[in-house]
């Protein structure tokens, strides 16, 4: 597998503990929504790396 592929996934599985039930804080929606940016925008660039190779 990719290194960047791989780099990506654990990036992914940190940002999804932030918004689990495992956080230790309450985040506001507007934080929210922008992990959910950039969790979309790391799986974004995972696709075009798979695609490319």
């Amino acid at each position: 597998m990719n290194s960047e592929v791989l780099e990506n996934l654990h990036k992914l599985k940190k940002m999804l503990v932030l918004l689990s039930g495992e956080r230790k804080v309450v985040m506001s929606h507007h934080k929210t929504f922008e992990h959910v940016e950039k969790i979309r925008n790391i799986v974004d660039d995972s696709i075009k790396i798979a695609e490319n190779e």
